[in-house]
């Protein structure tokens, strides 16, 4: 049983990193099965052990003892980004969410009632699962901004090197800054049309506006002023800013439950990265986008 728990586990978190063409998917050489479980249970959800029993309550994300069809999906991340941008349309990716629930259901609701129950998943195991990696269903819970600080900028600009100009030059990098771009440029495509002007106009006013406010501070030239930095708000912020010091203050506050806040759930990045956090819990749902005109 335990065997096939880390066969499971190990296909599982393989499909997890499949969008890192950093990483090498599987053991580190010398590296048995069990030991990169192990190690990428620990490192990328941050808990060390569970049985069948424990999981299922990891993902029974409404605790009324039973997985529905939504928490299904949940389990398999259907409706994470990554997940929709695997499928062509809404009639391909409801068609994929109906297919991977029918296929849990059919290994695990051994009573027909169209839930799973812990005793249900504790008879077939956790290894009764099927794997749906080729669907694009690849078990990402977190947000875009969590999933890529965790499976990318963790693991490759957790150091000062790493964090230079020249650093950002990945992939992932070049698609993630990409569409920070994409945001600010809707944001100013919505100034524009609040004021009845084009975009470059909504850009050369700003731009306008800071040569003016510098000049009125500095009439004669003779003061030399630093260049204005504009600090963007936490939910606009890089992750290389936003998550700089997560990890290092998630390990000083110790494991989850221990200190004052106890079992709360997290406030902030550093406590989404304290040991043994659950990564989904009834109060710890993220809103992910179900239909193509969502958000």
């Amino acid at each position: 049983m335990h065997k096939l728990l880390w066969l499971f586990l190990l296909a599982l978190v393989q499909g997890s990193l499949s969008h890192d063409t950093h990483e090498s998917a599987g053991p580190a050489s010398g590296e048995t099965i069990q030991e990169y479980a192990q190690r990428h249970m620990s490192s990328e959800h941050h808990i060390d052990s569970f049985d069948a029993r424990s999981f299922f309550q990891l993902h029974d994300l409404n605790r009324n003892g039973v997985w529905d069809k939504e928490e299904i999906e949940a389990i398999y991340g259907v409706h994470h980004v990554y997940s929709q941008k695997k499928s062509k349309d809404d009639i391909e990716h409801q068609q994929k969410a109906d297919q991977i629930v029918k296929g849990v259901l059919d290994r695990l609701d051994l009573n027909g009632d169209g839930v799973i129950t812990p005793e249900e998943l504790e008879r077939v195991g956790v290894a009764g699962l099927p794997n749906f990696d080729g669907l694009g269903a690849e078990g990402h819970h977190y947000d875009v901004e969590s999933e890529f600080f965790l499976h990318h900028e963790e693991q490759f600009h957790s150091t000062p090197e790493t964090q230079t100009d020249e650093s950002y030059n990945h992939p992932e990098d070049l698609e993630h800054f990409a569409h920070h771009e994409e945001i600010e440029h809707k944001e100013a495509e919505r100034e524009a049309t609040f004021e009845g002007v084009s975009v470059e106009e909504v850009l050369k006013s700003l731009e306008k506006a800071a040569a003016v406010e510098a000049a009125a501070q500095n009439p004669d030239g003779s003061l030399k002023t630093k260049p204005i930095t504009r600090i963007p708000p936490p939910e606009k912020q890089d992750p290389a800013i936003k998550f700089k010091d997560a990890k290092t203050e998630g390990v000083r506050k110790g494991e989850w439950g221990t200190g004052s806040g106890g079992y709360k759930s997290p406030t902030d990045p550093s406590d989404k990265l304290r040991k043994n956090l659950p990564y989904k819990s009834s109060r710890m749902q993220y809103k992910f986008r179900r239909n193509w005109g969502d958000f």
